[in-house]
């Protein structure tokens, strides 16, 4: 295990912060990000307050161990606290950064949006977007991958709230604001608050049942658009909150996936699309392992 492995081990085996080393060795969060993404090392005099604050010597800290003795272990990540992390930090190249660009960009494509991932990453990075000069692009598609990144934040920061109608329609208004869809009434809201009333109602929450109240979002048509978009946060939002782990499905399986929800819908087979949502969550399960190795 190298230096930058170490810390972030010995760091989370703490229970403590990257802001909260930070404070110790007296730099900037980011610097501890750097710390342990291996992009610096630390001076001899962090080296020392790290050792400290550890309990370790500093030969022990800066030992190198065999890289092969050291398996990822997802289980033992703590996804939505490192989310909530690194959202505040606001650094790029991070598991908070980039799931930000995948899932937008998947998510929207799905509903047939055209913006290209390298554009939704300048949007997201930049707030700016880049014209290949053969193409036109919707005004809505612009906008509307602009709101997933607010939708994505507005989750997090309200994770910890029980699921309620009232907070799908907020889903839903983020989502919309500002594009031609936003005035348009909601429909079969009383539809909408029978599925929450049976979600709230279960004793346990399961990746199956997770995937049922995505189903059940779908099939009440509540919204008069980009119900899909809204129906995958709230599945990411219920994987996360219920300590499981969460996925994004891609656009590239768009076709599967929505041949799992006709088959849930219409024949009652549930299997299919289970196990498309389970191949999704191997995915971010890799994903979140290249940011959090």
């Amino acid at each position: 295990m190298n230096l930058g492995n170490k810390i972030k081990q010995l760091r989370e085996e703490n229970n403590m912060t990257q802001k909260e080393v930070a404070r110790i060795l007296e730099v900037e969060p980011g610097t501890i990000s750097k710390y342990e993404s291996n992009l610096i090392e630390p001076n001899i005099k962090s080296l020392k307050l790290l050792s400290d604050t550890f309990r370790i010597t500093i030969d022990e800290l800066i030992r190198e161990e065999d890289d092969e003795e050291y398996e990822f272990d997802i289980s033992e990540i703590d996804i939505l606290a490192t989310l909530k992390e690194q959202q505040e930090m606001k650094l790029e190249g991070n598991l908070y950064h980039n799931t930000q660009i995948m899932f937008a960009y998947n998510s929207c494509h799905i509903e047939g949006n055209k913006i290209s991932e390298v554009q939704t990453r300048n949007i997201y990075n930049t707030q700016s977007i880049s014209f290949d000069g053969t193409s036109l692009l919707n005004v809505n598609d612009i906008v509307i991958m602009n709101n997933h990144f607010k939708l994505f934040d507005y989750m997090l920061d309200n994770i910890n709230k029980k699921i309620s109608g009232a907070m799908i329609e907020s889903f839903y208004n983020i989502l919309e604001e500002g594009t031609i869809n936003n005035n348009n009434e909601n429909k079969g809201i009383k539809d909408l608050e029978k599925v929450v009333t049976w979600y709230n109602s279960l004793n346990k929450i399961s990746f199956e049942k997770i995937i049922e109240l995505y189903v059940r979002i779908e099939k009440s048509k509540v919204f008069p658009s980009d119900n899909g978009i809204v129906g995958r946060m709230i599945m990411y939002r219920e994987c996360l909150k219920n300590d499981i782990i969460p996925f994004i499905i891609l656009d590239k399986d768009k076709l599967l996936f929505f041949r799992g929800l006709n088959e849930y819908q219409d024949k009652k087979e549930k299997d299919y699309l289970i196990e498309i949502c389970l191949n999704a969550q191997d995915q971010y399960a890799k994903f979140i392992e290249k940011y959090l190795r």
